[in-house]
C-alpha cells in the first residue's frame, strides 16, 4: 500500500474512531451526570417532603397545646352535669377557630367524648390509637391516622386541671390533593400518596392510571427506579408515609420527568455529531494534502535506510521536507553517531564496574570481624545479592555487654551502600559517646542525621529499617522497627518471637512519637537470632517464602550447636530453599553465656 493511501485511510479511520468514541463518551457521561443530578434532586425532594410534614406537625402541636390550655375546653370536659349539646357546640366552635380538619375529645381513659365531625359518635375506645396512647402517658403525641380513606396528621394533648388529667384533645389536618400540591411547590417533584395501592392524594392535575401507580409503588419499595407513569418516563423514589404506624399500606411516590432531565444530553449529542461531521471532512482534506507533501521526503529516507542496512554507516540522511521528516532524519543521523560511540561506552562501562567492585570491598570491610563480648557468644554474616547491598549489622562491645544493630536500607547499589555507611558511622559514634543511653534516644538522633543526608544531600526517597539493641547481662533493651527478634529458650528448646515496634528511619524528621524502648530477658544459654528480610522472604521455585516458621525450625534443630554453626546452618537452609538470591542475607546469632 502506498504511503499516501495509507495515511489517508489511517487518518480517516482514526478521526472516525475518535468521533464515535467522543459521541459515546458524551452521551454516557452527560446521561450519567444528569441522572445523578436527578437522583440528588429526588433525595432533596424527599427531605423537603419530610421537612414539610414536620412543619405541619409542629403547627398542629402548637395548636393542640393552645387548645388543651383553653379554659372553655377544660370546663367542658371537667364538668360532669353539662349537656351533650353544650359539649358538641363548644367543640365545634374550637374546631372552627383553629381551622382544623379533625377535632375530637376523649376522657382520660381514652374513650371518645365528642367528635366535631360526627356529633353522635361517643364511647369509642381510642386508648391504643397512636398519638392518644403517648398523650396519656407523656402528655402529648403525634401520629398519622386513616379516616374514610383519607390520611390525617394528628396531634393529641392531655388536658390537665391542676395535677389531674381530665381528658385528651386531638386535632388534625388531612393530607389531600391540596397538601400534595404544597409538596410540589416546595420541592418541584410530583407526589402521589396511596393507601393499599390506591391513590388517596396527589399533586398531578390528572390522576395517574391505577395500575401504573400501583406498579410504581411496588418498584420504589426496594429503592429508586426509572419507570413510566401516564406515558411519561420518570425517575422515582418513595416508601412508607412518614409517621404512619398503622397496619394498612400508606405509601408515597416522588417523581421527576426523566425526559426533561435528559434533554441537555440529547442537545449536546446532536451538537457533537454536527461538529464531528465537519471534523471528519476536514480530516480527509488534511490527510490528502499531507500525504502528497510527505511522500517524496519519505521515499528518500527509505533509500537511506536501505544503504545503512548494507553497512554504509558513513551515510547520512538528507534533511528535507516537513519539520517532522527533518526531525526523523536528524534522529537517524544521531543513531548512527551513537553507534560510533558504542565502543567508547563499553570501555566506560568496564571502568564503572571496577569502581563498583571497589565500593563493595569498602562496604564489606567495615563489618565487624571479631565478636568479643562479655557474657555472650556472637556470630554474624552477610551475603550481598548485588555489588553493593543495603543490609547492615554491627556489634559494639561495652562494659558488661554490647550494642547490636541490624537493619536494611531500601534498594541496592552504590547509593544503598553509602546510606549503610552513614548508619554504621552514626551508630558507632553514638554508642561510644553514650554507651549507657537508651536505644530509643540513639534511634531518634540517628533518624535526624539519616533524614537530612538522604533527603537533602543525596536527594533520595529511600528509607531504613533498623533495630538497635543494648545487651547487658540477660536484659536486652531495643528500639526501632525491623524484623521480629527470635529467641530460642534453652529450657524448652522452642522459639519465641518479639515484635519490633516503631517506624522506618529517614522518612520523616522526627520519629520520637513512634519510637519506644522494649525489653526482653535472656536466660542462661538462650539464643537470640537477628536477621534481614533476605532470610524470611527468600522464595523457592514455587514462589513460597522461607518464612519465620522455617527459620525457627532451623534454629530449634541446631539448638545444641555453637553460634557459628547455628549461623552457618541458617544460611545453608535459606540458600538451599531459594531459587535465586534477589536480596541481601544477613544473620546475627547471640547466645548468653551459661553461668
Amino acid at each position: 500500500m502506498k504511503l499516501r493511501t495509507g495515511m489517508l485511510l489511517g487518518t480517516a479511520a482514526l478521526v472516525a474512531a475518535i468521533v464515535v468514541a467522543t459521541v459515546v463518551a458524551v452521551f454516557v457521561f452527560v446521561g450519567r451526570s444528569e441522572r445523578a443530578k436527578l437522583a440528588d434532586a429526588l433525595t432533596q425532594s424527599r427531605s423537603g417532603f419530610e421537612d414539610l410534614l414536620r412543619y405541619r406537625q409542629s403547627v398542629l402541636r402548637s395548636d393542640c397545646r393552645v387548645v388543651a390550655n383553653e379554659p372553655r375546653l377544660r370546663a367542658l370536659v371537667a364538668t360532669r352535669d353539662i349537656s351533650r349539646e353544650t359539649v358538641i357546640g363548644g367543640v365545634s366552635e374550637l374546631k372552627e377557630s383553629l381551622g382544623s380538619d379533625l377535632f375530637l375529645v376523649a376522657d382520660p381513659s381514652g374513650r371518645l367524648v365528642a367528635d366535631a365531625a360526627d356529633p353522635r359518635a361517643t364511647g369509642f375506645d381510642l386508648a391504643m390509637r397512636p398519638g392518644i396512647a403517648e398523650a396519656r402517658t407523656a402528655g402529648e403525641g403525634g401520629a398519622v391516622w386513616i379516616s374514610e380513606r383519607v390520611p390525617y396528621q394528628v396531634q393529641a394533648c392531655r388536658i390537665d386541671l391542676g395535677q389531674e388529667s381530665v381528658g385528651i384533645v386531638v386535632v388534625g389536618r388531612r393530607f389531600d390533593d391540596a397538601a400534595a400540591r404544597d409538596v410540589f411547590r416546595h420541592t418541584g417533584s410530583t407526589i402521589a400518596v396511596t393507601l393499599d395501592g390506591e391513590r388517596v392524594a396527589g399533586s398531578a392535575e390528572t390522576r395517574e392510571p391505577a395500575a401504573e401507580l400501583a406498579a410504581a409503588v411496588a418498584r420504589v419499595r426496594v429503592g429508586p427506579a426509572e419507570l413510566s407513569i401516564a406515558g411519561t418516563e420518570v425517575a422515582a423514589l418513595g416508601g412508607a408515609f412518614p409517621g404512619y404506624r398503622g397496619k394498612r399500606a400508606l405509601e408515597f411516590v416522588l417523581s421527576r420527568s426523566l425526559d426533561e432531565a435528559l434533554a441537555p444530553q440529547r442537545r449536546l449529542t446532536a451538537s457533537v455529531l454536527v461538529i464531528a461531521g465537519f471534523a471528519l471532512a476536514g480530516a480527509f482534506a488534511f490527510a490528502f494534502a499531507l500525504s502528497r507533501r510527505l511522500s517524496r521526503p519519505v521515499d528518500d529516507l527509505v533509500a537511506f535506510t536501505v544503504n545503512v542496512a548494507r553497512g554504509e554507516l558513513a551515510a547520512r540522511a538528507p534533511r528535507a521536507g516537513p519539520a517532522e521528516v527533518e526531525v526523523l532524519a536528524t534522529a537517524m543521523n544521531a543513531m548512527l553517531d551513537e553507534l560510533e560511540k558504542s565502543r567508547a561506552q563499553l570501555s566506560q562501562s568496564e571502568r564503572l564496574r571496577r569502581e563498583m567492585e571497589i565500593a563493595t570491598r569498602i562496604q564489606t570491610s567495615i563489618l565487624p570481624r571479631t565478636f568479643e563480648v562479655t557474657g555472650m557468644q556472637v556470630a554474624a554474616c552477610m551475603i550481598p545479592a548485588t555489588e553493593v547491598g543495603g543490609d547492615y549489622y554491627d556489634v559494639l562491645p561495652i562494659t558488661g555487654g554490647c550494642w547490636i544493630g541490624i537493619g536494611d536500607v531500601a534498594g541496592h547499589g552504590l547509593a544503598a551502600g553509602l546510606e549503610m555507611l552513614m548508619v554504621q558511622s552514626v551508630v558507632a559514634a553514638l554508642v561510644r559517646e553514650a554507651p549507657g543511653a537508651s536505644p530509643r534516644d540513639h534511634v531518634c538522633v540517628l533518624n535526624h542525621v539519616i533524614h537530612d543526608n538522604i533527603r537533602n544531600r543525596l536527594r533520595q526517597d529511600e528509607h531504613v529499617t533498623l533495630t538497635l539493641l543494648r545487651c547487658v547481662g540477660g536484659t536486652v533493651t531495643f528500639a526501632g522497627a525491623h524484623e521480629d527478634i527470635v529467641v530460642l529458650r534453652r529450657g524448652s528448646n522452642t522459639c519465641e518471637r518479639f515484635a519490633t515496634p516503631g517506624t522506618w528511619l529517614g522518612g520523616m524528621r522526627d520519629v520520637s512519637h513512634a519510637t519506644v524502648d522494649t525489653t526482653l530477658e535472656l536466660g542462661d544459654g538462650d539464643v537470640m537470632v537477628l536477621y534481614s528480610d533476605g532470610v524470611t522472604e527468600a522464595r523457592g521455585r514455587d514462589g513460597r517464602m522461607f518464612g519465620v516458621e522455617r527459620l525457627c525450625a532451623a534454629i530449634e534443630r541446631h539448638a545444641d550447636e555453637d553460634v557459628d554453626e547455628i549461623r552457618d546452618r541458617i544460611i545453608a537452609d535459606v540458600r538451599a530453599w531459594q531459587h535465586e538470591q534477589t536480596d541481601d542475607i544477613s544473620v546475627v546469632v547471640a547466645r548468653r553465656a551459661t553461668v
